[in-house]
């Protein structure tokens, strides 16, 4: 039987450093999995935080908190890894009654500049519990987000082929970079694409093309495919990209005057038709100096 608590990840080193919480149970080691590749990184290295929350009434007794602490310890060291993948991840077990705050205790010692958590879902047992702690965490703005989302719980994220969505600015960047290291990590392919739609001025595509142009340029990959697709609808353009890849990266809606809305309706939609696993990222920095040009580059999703 799963322990009540959580499990969260850091990442340390010369990438961008990320701490990513999780929920133990089914949605746990596909998160795991994210955190122990972007540990993979040159440089890089990783720590697995458990946290057991401390709860009211006679759970809160000495021995209930021992036998949860046992029992997550347990969880972590039954979890499985192929014979020729490395574990990659320290541990680290602490108690808690406020997993938010031991999160930004961890990101502070840990000086970690990303964070993952699991993406809730209308399927996950705790997706109220996830989405209430995604909702202490995004005001803060000192870390980069990844949310991982899979539709095989129990089984770690291992894709054979990953494909990015560009759109361009500064969220752009941020998406190229981790497709990049993950697809590094993993011994995948990589997939750049561009989504551009007719339905938004003809100004705002050509900066967005640019930058994504750049951002290519800049990453010095020549074994990464570049795609231009044409479609009225940038989240139905990614839901035909997607097919024949593993392992979806998007960027989450970059919004000044709805900083905590993580991503449109629609994107939502089609991320739920998605056969593979999706991680989002979501940029530290959402509101930009001149709020109003930003918006303008970015659109709803990097």
């Amino acid at each position: 039987m799963i322990p009540r608590s959580r499990v969260f990840l850091s990442h340390l080193g010369t990438r961008p450093r990320v701490v990513t919480p999780v929920l133990m149970g089914q949605m746990a080691r596909p998160t795991i999995s994210v955190g122990d590749a972007l540990a993979a990184s040159p440089g890089g290295s990783g720590n697995l935080l458990a946290l057991v929350e401390i709860r009211a009434g006679r759970d809160n007794e000495v021995f209930a908190q021992e036998q949860r602490r046992r029992d997550m310890l347990r969880w972590v060291a039954g979890l499985e890894y192929g014979g020729d993948v490395r574990r990659r991840l320290g541990v680290t077990l602490r108690m808690t009654a406020n997993a938010a705050s031991s999160i930004r205790d961890a990101i502070a010692e840990t000086e970690a500049t990303s964070l993952v958590l699991e993406w809730p879902t209308l399927e996950s047992p705790r997706r109220h519990g996830v989405s209430d702690l995604t909702r202490h965490l995004l005001p803060d703005q000192g870390t980069d987000i990844l949310f991982v989302r899979s539709n095989v719980p129990h089984q770690a994220i291992a894709p054979r082929s990953i494909l990015a969505s560009i759109r361009g600015g500064p969220s752009a960047r941020v998406v190229a970079s981790t497709a990049a290291t993950l697809a590094d990590a993993y011994g995948s392919g990589l997939t750049l694409v561009h989504i551009r739609t007719d339905a938004q001025h003809p100004d705002r595509s050509r900066r967005e093309w640019e930058s994504f142009e750049q951002i290519v340029e800049e990453m010095h990959r020549p074994s990464t495919m570049v795609r231009l697709h044409h479609h009225d609808n940038p989240a139905a353009g990614i839901l035909e990209e997607a097919a024949g890849h593993d392992l979806v990266i998007i960027g989450s809606r970059l919004s000044p005057s709805h900083p905590n809305l993580l991503v449109g309706r629609n994107l939502l939609r089609i991320v739920r038709q998605l056969p593979c696993p999706v991680v989002m990222v979501r940029p530290k920095h959402v509101s930009l100096p001149d709020s109003g040009r930003s918006v303008a580059r970015n659109g709803q999703v990097a």
